[in-house]
């Protein structure tokens, strides 16, 4: 597919190599006002949790040197680790749901008892 279309991410909109991907194009209604609003905001979206995933980085750096420097108890790093790192997950796998980076669940074998996948 990627040699009949592009993806522009700057304006959010699929461009069209070759003629097949022309009509792909226009029979997906790929670059429909609603679609490329999507992709954009998913696009900001992607890069909203990048940069919270990065200041939540600099916590944890910032939340050891504290724990060395004796400013902090352990418990107190302990807890604040945890919270942090819980945020940190969360935000991840968000990211990863976001950028196509989880791996789909596996497909049903059956469905109202019917055989879907042969096994």
């Amino acid at each position: 597919m990627a040699a009949h279309l592009r993806f522009d991410a700057k304006t959010g909109m699929v461009e069209a190599r070759t003629a097949y991907g022309e009509h792909t194009k226009e029979l997906l209604q790929l670059n429909d006002d609603a679609v490329v609003q999507y992709r954009l905001g998913t696009l900001k979206t992607v890069r909203l949790y990048s940069i919270e995933i990065d200041q939540l980085d600099r916590q944890l750096k910032a939340l050891a040197g504290q724990l060395r420097a004796g400013k902090i108890s352990q418990a107190q790093y302990e807890a604040e680790e945890q919270d942090i790192n819980q945020n940190l997950a969360d935000l991840l796998h968000t990211l990863q749901s976001h950028t196509g980076q989880l791996s789909l669940p596996p497909l049903r074998k059956k469905l109202l008892g019917i055989t879907l996948i042969k096994p």
